[in-house]
């Protein structure tokens, strides 16, 4: 069982929704989580560059999130956010996030930690 999760993890990750050189994410880790073999814990490091864009999506799970290497972000609705350093991030299975453009002149490095249903696709756009 644990080798299907597994799989199936690394077949939604390897074909992520949007295609980006400015956006990067890296899995660390995946393993099925010890009381729900349907669940899996997956740890991400992401990259967002100069310029790059995370679409609004979703996940089948929930997301949490510490900002590594901070910057400057403009929002979907405009307005320009800072991201510090350490800063902790939330988002609750189905929550529509992301919408979010590197509007600074470094790399913004996010680690994420999704608990998701392996069994559902990782991610869905929500554009």
């Amino acid at each position: 069982m644990k080798a299907v999760l597994t799989a199936a993890v690394m077949a939604c990750l390897a074909a992520p929704l949007w295609a980006e050189d400015l956006f990067v994410r890296e899995q660390l880790s995946a393993q099925p989580l010890s009381d729900a073999q349907d669940m899996v814990v997956i740890v991400s490091k992401l990259t967002l560059k100069p310029g790059g864009r995370i679409p609004l999506h979703t996940h089948p799970g929930d997301e949490h999130a510490v900002v590594v290497q901070g910057g400057t972000a403009l929002m979907p609705n405009g307005k320009e956010v800072e991201f510090s350093s350490d800063m902790a991030l939330f988002f609750s299975a189905g929550d529509v996030h992301g919408g979010v453009t590197n509007h600074g002149d470094a790399d913004m490095v996010i680690l994420t930690t999704h608990v998701v249903n392996a069994l559902e696709p990782f991610e869905t756009l929500a554009e």
